[in-house]
C-alpha cells in the first residue's frame, strides 16, 4: 500500500514535469510579436526618437547615389572641376552626417536594450517568485536560469534595435525604389525582376531556422540543469565514482546534442547570406547587359546607370538584412516562445482580492474535513485535526503518510479541494499570503542558507530587526558556543549551499532565524532527522526555548524529538490512526509502540517507566 501511493505521488510529479518539459509548444508568430511590441511601448519616448534618428540617417542614404549621378553627369563628363569639388564636398558630409546618426542609433538601441532586458528579467523573475510550491517543485532548476539569462539575451537585440531595423530597411528598399522608378521604368523592373526568387529562398531558410534554433534552446536548458544538478550534488558525486561516471556520460551525451543542435543551426544560417548574394548577382549582371545597351543607345547617361548600381545595392541590401534579421528573428521567436509561455502559467494558489492582513493572536489551527489529492492520487479524505493554542503536537508516521503535505495546507502552499483549513477561526484563504507567513516560522530538514555572513542569514527570519536583536537571540537559544567557534563568528560567509558549515551548524542557524521571526505559530519539518545525537541533544535544548508559548508542530521519523510534544498524532495513509502522549501510546502497544521499537530496539515496557523531556 505504501509502496503504490508513493509511486502514484511520483507519477503526479512525472506527468507535470512532462507537461512542462515535453515537446515545446508553438506560439504563434503574430502573437508573439505582439507581445514583444508591448514591452516596448513603456520606452515608447526612446523609440521614437530612435526612429527619428534613423529615419533622418535613411534620408542620407538615399541621397548619396543621386549625388554621385550627378558628379558623374554635371561634373566629370563635362570636366567641370567647381562642380566636382562641390559634389565631392557633399559626398564627404553625407558619409560625416551619415557616421554620426549611426553612432547616436548605437548608444540610444543599446541603452534601449538593456531597459528591456531589465524590464523583462525583472518581470519573469517576480513571476517565478510568485508561482507557487506545486509548479515550482516539478520545474527544472536549469530550465528557469536558462529562461531567465539565455532565453532574454536573445531576445532584447531583435526586439529593441531589430524593430527599428525593420521599419528603417522596408522605408530603404521603398525610397530607392522609387528613385529607381523616377530615372528609368524599364531598367528598374529588370533589376527587381529576381526579388520572387530571392523572398521564396528567404522564406524557406526562415522555417528551417527556427526550427532548429527552437530545438537549440531546449537543449541549452537541459544542459544547464545537467551542470547545476552536478555542481549541487557534486559532494555525492564526489563520493560514489559510479554516480560521476553517470554525471560525466549525461553531461557528455548532452554537451554533444546541444553542439549537434547548434550546428545544425548553424549551418542553416550560414547559407542565408551566401545564397542571397548568389541571387543579387544575377541582379547586378541584368543591370550590367541591359543598363549598358541602354547608355550605349544613348537612352540613359552613365550617371544614371552608376546610380542605379547605387540604388540597386540599396534595394537588395535591406532585402537581404530583412531576410537574415527574420532568421535572427525566429531564434529569437523560440526564446519568445518559452518566456511567454512561462508567463502564461498562473499560480493555483492565488491570494484573494478580499484578502486582508489578520493578526494572529492565540495560534489555535483547525483542519475541518479536508480532501486533497494529488492530480487524482488522494492523500487525506475528510481529515480533522486541531491544534490548540500554546499546545506543542508531533506528527509521525511512515513516509508518504500525508505529515509533511498537512502543515503544506496550514502554510497555505497548497490548497485543499475541499474542506477548511482554519487559524484563530479565520480561513487561511482570508489572510494576505503576508500576514499569514510572516506570522508563522518553518524549520525544514534541509535548512535553506545563502552565501552572506551568518549574522544576514538569521537577519533573514526578521531584515528589521538590528545586530543587538540578532545576538539576543542567538543568546536565548544558548547558541553561542556555535558563534564562537566559527573563524570570523558572526561575519562568516556561508559559501553557496552552506558548504563551509556541518548540517548541525546549519540547522542552529535556521532555529536562530525562526527565533527572530518571532512566530505565532512554528513547524518544525524533520529538523533533526540527520544529525548527529550530540548536535540532536543541543538543538532539543534550542527547541525547548524556541516552543515555549508557541503552537508547535513537530513532523518527525525520529522519535526521540517527538517525545518534546504534548500530544503525539500518528497518521498513515492520510488518516490519523491514533494520538495521545508518548506514554499513552506506547501503552496502546499499536502503530506508535511498533515504531518506536523498531527505531530504539527497546519493548515499550520498559520505554513507558522513562520520563519525558518537559518543555516548560
Amino acid at each position: 500500500m505504501l509502496l503504490r501511493r508513493w509511486l502514484s505521488k511520483m507519477a503526479w510529479h512525472f506527468h507535470h514535469a512532462a507537461g512542462a518539459e515535453g515537446k515545446p509548444k508553438e506560439v504563434a508568430t503574430g502573437v508573439l510579436v505582439s507581445w514583444l511590441l508591448r514591452w516596448l511601448y513603456p520606452m515608447k519616448a526612446r523609440v521614437i526618437l530612435l526612429a527619428l534618428i534613423a529615419l533622418v540617417s535613411l534620408l542620407v542614404n538615399v541621397v548619396s547615389p543621386y549625388v554621385s549621378k550627378l558628379l558623374i553627369d554635371e561634373g566629370i563628363t563635362r570636366g567641370d572641376v567647381d562642380a566636382v569639388g562641390r559634389y565631392v564636398l557633399i559626398l564627404v558630409l553625407i558619409a560625416a552626417g551619415g557616421w554620426f546618426l549611426g553612432f547616436l542609433r548605437g548608444i540610444l538601441s543599446g541603452s534601449l536594450n538593456q531597459k528591456l532586458l531589465y524590464n523583462m528579467r525583472s518581470a519573469v523573475f517576480k513571476h517565478m517568485e510568485d508561482m507557487d510550491v506545486a509548479y515550482m517543485n516539478i520545474e527544472r532548476t536549469g530550465k528557469m536560469i536558462s529562461l531567465i539569462v539565455n532565453d532574454i539575451n536573445a531576445i532584447g537585440d531583435v526586439t529593441t534595435s531589430g524593430t527599428i531595423e525593420v521599419l528603417i530597411n522596408s522605408l530603404t528598399l521603398l525610397g530607392s525604389l522609387y528613385m529607381m522608378l523616377n530615372m528609368h521604368l524599364g531598367l528598374s523592373l529588370a533589376t527587381a525582376s529576381i526579388v520572387p526568387l530571392m523572398l521564396l529562398l528567404s522564406s524557406y531558410l526562415a522555417r528551417k531556422t527556427r526550427q532548429a534554433y527552437r530545438l537549440t534552446r531546449e537543449k541549452l536548458s537541459e544542459l544547464t540543469s545537467s551542470v547545476e544538478q552536478s555542481v549541487s550534488g557534486s559532494r555525492v558525486s564526489q563520493s560514489f565514482v559510479e554516480r560521476r561516471s553517470v554525471d560525466t556520460v549525461s553531461f557528455d551525451r548532452l554537451s554533444s546534442e546541444t553542439m549537434r543542435a547548434n550546428i545544425k543551426a548553424r549551418i542553416v544560417f550560414a547559407m542565408i547570406q551566401p545564397s542571397l548574394d548568389a541571387v543579387r548577382a544575377l541582379s547586378y549582371v541584368i543591370l550590367i547587359l541591359y543598363g549598358g545597351s541602354l547608355v550605349a543607345s544613348g537612352e540613359i547617361s552613365i550617371g544614371v546607370l552608376i546610380a542605379f548600381f547605387g540604388y540597386a545595392e540599396m534595394f537588395y541590401r535591406p532585402i537581404i538584412t530583412l531576410t537574415t534579421f527574420y532568421s535572427t528573428l525566429q531564434a529569437a521567436l523560440a526564446a519568445a516562445e518559452r518566456v511567454y509561455l512561462f508567463l502564461q502559467v498562473k499560480p493555483v494558489v492565488k491570494e484573494s482580492t478580499e484578502a486582508k492582513w489578520i493578526e494572529i493572536k492565540s495560534g489555535r489551527i483547525e483542519l475541518r474535513n479536508i480532501y486533497f489529492d494529488y492530480d487524482g492520487n488522494p492523500v487525506f479524505q475528510g481529515l480533522d485535526f486541531k491544534v490548540e493554542p500554546g499546545e506543542i503536537v508531533a506528527i509521525v508516521g511512515p513516509t508518504g503518510a500525508g505529515k509533511t503535505t498537512l502543515t503544506n495546507l496550514i502554510m497555505r502552499l497548497y490548497d485543499p479541494k475541499s474542506g477548511e483549513v482554519l487559524i484563530d477561526g479565520y480561513n487561511v484563504k482570508e489572510f494576505r499570503f503576508q500576514s499569514l507567513r510572516k506570522q508563522m516560522a518553518i524549520v525544514p530538514q534541509e535548512p535553506v542558507l545563502f552565501n552572506e555572513t551568518v549574522l544576514e542569514n538569521i537577519r533573514l527570519g526578521n531584515p528589521e530587526a538590528s545586530d543587538e536583536d540578532v545576538k539576543k537571540v542567538v543568546s536565548e537559544l544558548g547558541l553561542n558556543e556555535l558563534i564562537e567557534s566559527l573563524p570570523q563568528k558572526y561575519d562568516t560567509v556561508i559559501s553557496i549551499g552552506g558548504g563551509n558549515l556541518s548540517v548541525g551548524q546549519r540547522q542552529l542557524i535556521s532555529f536562530a532565524r525562526a527565533m527572530l521571526k518571532n512566530p505565532k505559530i512554528l513547524i518544525l519539518d524533520e529538523a533533526t532527522s540527520s544529525l548527529d545525537s550530540y548536535t540532536e541533544s543541543l538543538l532539543q535544548k534550542a527547541m525547548i526555548r524556541l516552543m515555549k508559548g508557541r503552537t508547535c508542530i513537530i513532523v518527525a521519523h525520529r522519535l526521540s524529538t517527538v517525545r518534546l510534544a504534548n500530544r503525539i498524532v500518528f497518521i498513515e495513509n492520510g488518516k490519523i490512526v491514533e494520538e495521545g502522549t508518548h506514554e499513552e501510546l506506547l501503552l496502546k502497544k499499536g502503530a506508535y509502540a511498533k515504531l518506536y521499537e523498531l527505531q530504539f530496539g527497546i519493548a515499550p515496557e520498559i520505554v513507558s517507566k522513562t520520563s519525558s523531556i518537559s518543555v516548560n
